[in-house]
């Protein structure tokens, strides 16, 4: 379906699941198991820093589009042309940094799924896919820009025909900020997973030579590109919050109430939070800014994200960080259930939530559910 890219008020819903081929049913049986579409339920792979596969109401599609590569070889058990053989039918990119972004133009092109993010990803995943040998056309919704709408904003967008709206939120990266150090602010002190890169050294020139490229051309400190974006689903009376960034929203932050308000407020509660734990942010207030996510969404189980071995330091491996977020987590006057994902072996491991499971019917924290 090319529907060019689409300003929400004229995006055309996307229709039922197509019955896949039997290629496709095959990869998706290798890759990620029977009844991996068991509209029944809805199931998460994770499969790298932020990125999920995700089965919901029929559909498959994925969280984020990035082969983690890098110096690392075969850490995460598949990569982008797998990510093609299961034939996802959408992309959503919370925002437009290499290490979630970089392959979403390479699987839109080989199979038509459409593209939810910023202006600036679809731009680049057009560009991306243009460089193809063969392409094929695909839809891309753009939700916004680096500038609009502002931070705390709130969009219902129905993405596909046969599911509720989805929420979409203008949110913030994460962000460092020696100012914190200078009003009590901690940097989260870690030793950072390393043998996982002698194990799976990368001695690909040209693989090295992309990751090189990447981490330049974003400057691994800059703003994101084109702004950063939360997405919250429902199937039945289940309900999931994905993002893959978490910037200041405290007090003192210029859009902090206005965000944690949009959070607190999401129709449906979050029953399942699927939040980044890692980021910039680390470095000078350390899980301050992730926990404040959890503590204005109030979900009933959370998992992190973007904190495995992606990259020397960068990314420490998720053993480095699970008893400082176990700890924060405790602080919190009702702490979520917490599902720890842990890398290599929680890699392609399923998730699995039935969507009409008796937990998921009760009052919000914030508004009862209707």
């Amino acid at each position: 379906m090319n529907q060019g890219d689409v300003a929400p008020e004229a995006w055309q819903a996307l229709p039922p699941p197509p019955a896949p081929g039997v290629d496709v049913q095959a990869a998706r049986e290798r890759i990620l198991g029977a009844d991996a579409t068991d509209p029944a339920t809805v199931k998460l792979w994770w499969y790298g820093v932020s990125g999920f596969i995700v089965a919901a109401g029929g559909h498959l599609f994925l969280f984020d589009a990035w082969e983690s590569v890098g110096l690392q070889k075969d850490y995460v058990p598949i990569g982008r042309e797998e990510l093609v053989a299961i034939q996802p039918e959408a992309i959503f990119v919370g925002h437009g940094h290499f290490d979630h972004a970089a392959d979403a133009g390479y699987i839109a092109g080989q199979t038509g799924a459409a593209l939810i993010g910023s202006r600036t990803v679809c731009t680049t995943a057009r560009a991306r896919a243009a460089q193809l040998e063969a392409s094929v056309p695909f839809a891309c919704l753009v939700v916004g820009d680096g500038d609009t709408p502002p931070p705390g904003a709130v969009q219902s967008l129905r993405v596909w025909q046969d599911l509720p709206p989805l929420q979409v939120i203008r949110h913030v990266h994460s962000a460092m900020d020696p100012a914190d150090l200078l009003s009590g602010g901690l940097p989260l002190i870690y030793r950072p997973e390393l043998l996982s890169y002698v194990e799976h050294l990368n001695t690909d020139p040209r693989e090295l030579a992309m990751f090189a490229a990447a981490l330049l051309d974003d400057g691994g400190v800059g703003e994101p590109t084109g702004g950063t974006w939360a997405y919250q689903l429902r199937v039945g009376d289940f309900s999931l919050l994905w993002h893959d960034s978490a910037g200041p929203i405290g007090d003192d932050a210029p859009d902090g109430p206005a965000l944690r308000a949009a959070l607190a407020q999401l129709p449906d509660c979050v029953d399942v939070q699927l939040g980044a734990i890692v980021g910039f942010g680390t470095l000078t207030s350390g899980l301050r800014d992730s926990l404040l996510y959890v503590a204005a969404a109030h979900p009933q189980v959370f998992l992190p994200n973007h904190h495995d071995a992606w990259a020397p330091v960068l990314g420490g491996g998720a053993a480095a960080y699970e008893r400082p977020w176990r700890a924060a987590l405790a602080t919190l006057d009702d702490p979520p259930e917490l599902d720890y994902l842990r890398d290599p072996e929680d890699y392609l491991r399923p998730r699995t939530f039935r969507v009409d499971d008796p937990r998921w019917r009760r009052a919000c924290a914030a508004h009862p559910r209707a």
